[in-house]
């Protein structure tokens, strides 16, 4: 099987309504879930195929990739998450066995880090713990960063279509009857905030890989609710589209299989939320289930968990076709974590990991991993690093502009810098204004075809006088030393930065960054003022011989 990777960034605040929040608000998930990624797919496919029947799972031939690609489990979609850019990988659910001590908060860049307990290893003996608040971590060993989605607040108030405005409920004044409902109510939306980038994956068939990836472009997608009120807008990014990973190079978390066999206990953490029904056909979101639904995908019989750490929610979705709501079922929360005593083969690990357990896995629920901590009884938790300044993304069509805007700050450092090193160069000798001149003409002469041999030609072909002139001047202010004129010019041509005796010792204080596209002096930008340098000491020679 192919795994393909996406980037999702939002471009206007995207509404994954959950069930949070009372009756008059709508609160986002934290992340794009995978049903929403994959009904926003069938909408592309269904407009690229108007031939299709209205009855799409219907058993005609011509529907058979249909089902393949969105109903009968060959093609699984996951929960779009964030993005850690500095890492590039996809953050997982911050697991529920870790706590932290009650007073304590995650630290900012500069303070100690926050120490997380995870309680699945073992019972603390010090004073009241509680669960991490952010959602998201990526762990590396010990090392831990946890990352919380950012949402924007918006209060919107129901409006008369036709009227264009809100307006009052009327009622008939002698028996106080409603005769006409208003409309005014006030709600509120909590999306996620825009300039946010989350990572999808969907796992498909090698022949199905290219159709799929067809589907992600072009770039602008709509997600979510609200889309006609200024929300939905995204923007899709995939991931090596050149060459999509083997399933059998790839998981989740990042780590083989193989490096997690050897544990004294199986841990499943769910990586996200997941369906179960009991013996009954029933909806529950009870801990039994697990173990269950595991013995039933790998035929093997497991003794009761030892320890375990959940939450419950409440999932649903909504039907584009039906333009209805879909049932609500009790769920077990992603991050919840199981402990048993007993192991599992590598084998094992890669059918549970890829195929998942429960209901809707092909809409990302049910999604596991096994032993994906190490048997550390303590972790230390860190906030992502801010983004500086300098370090922000531009679209593609600002780049030119950036780098012009930062060579031209170069350049401008280096003109002040020109002007004052001049103003520190002492030139004394005798000689003569046309002498000076004449090396003033060939310097520009250099500047124009950009090199520095009519400078060496000149030294090379002078008359006598000419060179007993430039050999009895003296140019200080440069080098350690004061030097000869044309042994100056030679030093300043051939070596003009990163030599102790050249007129720029440190090129790197001169270096200039805008929204991350950098500028540094090279060589031929050091050239080009070096002979601005040459003809700058002839002027001021000159100028202080006609004093």
């Amino acid at each position: 099987m192919k795994v393909i990777t996406f980037l999702l960034e939002t471009q206007q605040p995207v509404l994954a309504t959950s069930f949070q929040g009372d009756p008059n608000s709508d609160v986002s998930f934290a992340y794009i879930p995978a049903s929403m990624i994959r009904g926003a797919l069938i909408g592309r496919y269904l407009k690229r195929h108007p031939e299709l029947p209205e009855d799409i799972l219907s058993d005609a031939d011509i529907n058979k990739e249909v089902k393949r690609l969105f109903f009968d489990g060959n093609t699984r979609y996951l929960n779009a998450y964030l993005f850690c850019k500095k890492q590039k990988r996809r953050t997982l659910p911050v697991p529920l066995s870790w706590y932290k001590k009650k007073d304590e908060e995650l630290p900012q860049e500069q303070e100690p880090a926050l120490e997380v307990y995870d309680l699945s290893n073992y019972e603390p003996e010090q004073e009241s713990l509680k669960n991490l608040s952010e959602k998201f971590c990526t762990v590396n060993e010990r090392q831990v960063v946890l990352y919380r989605e950012k949402r924007r607040i918006n209060i919107h108030t129901t409006r008369d279509r036709t009227k264009g405005h809100s307006s009052a409920t009327k009622h008939d004044q002698a028996t106080n009857q409603v005769i006409e409902e208003g409309e005014g109510a006030i709600f509120r939306y909590e999306a996620l905030d825009v300039k946010q980038t989350f990572q999808g994956v969907i796992l498909c068939e090698d022949d199905d890989a290219e159709r799929i990836e067809g589907l992600l472009k072009p770039a602008d997608i709509w997600l979510g609710g609200s889309r006609s009120a200024g929300y939905g807008h995204t923007k899709i990014k995939i991931i090596n589209p050149d060459k999509p990973l083997e399933l059998d190079n790839w998981n989740e978390i990042q780590i083989k299989p193989e490096n997690r066999v050897n544990r004294r206990k199986l841990k499943i953490t769910l990586l996200s939320d997941t369906i179960l029904r009991d013996c009954c056909g029933q909806f529950l979101a009870n801990p039994c289930l697990v173990k269950q639904a595991i013995e039933d995908k790998l035929q093997v019989q497991l003794p009761q968990a030892t320890n375990v750490f959940i939450s419950s929610t409440v999932v649903g979705g909504f039907n584009q076709k039906w333009g209805l709501p879909l049932p609500q079922v009790p769920a077990l929360s992603a991050g919840s974590v199981f402990v048993f005593d007993v192991q599992l083969t590598t084998e094992q690990i890669k059918i549970l990991e890829s195929q998942g357990i429960g209901e809707r896995c092909i809409e990302g629920f049910g999604r596991v991993a096994v032993n994906w901590l190490a048997e550390h009884r303590h972790f230390s938790a860190r906030p992502p690093e801010s983004v500086k300044a300098n370090e922000t993304e531009l679209d593609e069509k600002y780049h030119d502009l950036a780098a012009q805007m930062a060579e031209n700050i170069l350049r401008q450092k280096l003109d002040q810098f020109l002007v004052e090193k001049i103003s520190y160069i002492s030139i004394q000798g005798e000689i003569s204004n046309s002498q000076l001149s004449r090396l003033e003409i060939v310097a520009q002469q250099a500047l124009t075809v950009q090199s520095r041999i009519p400078v060496f030609r000149l030294l090379r072909y002078l008359a006598s006088n000419a060179r007993n002139q430039f050999k009895n001047t003296e140019v200080s202010g440069i080098a350690e030393r004061p030097k000869h004129l044309d042994e100056q010019i030679y030093d300043l041509l051939r070596k003009p930065i990163g030599n102790p005796d050249s007129w720029i010792k440190n090129p790197q204080d001169l270096q200039v960054e805008v929204a991350g596209i950098t500028r540094k002096l090279t060589l031929k930008l050091a050239r080009e003022y070096t002979l601005r340098l040459i003809m700058a000491i002839a002027k001021k020679a000159k100028k202080e011989k006609n004093k």
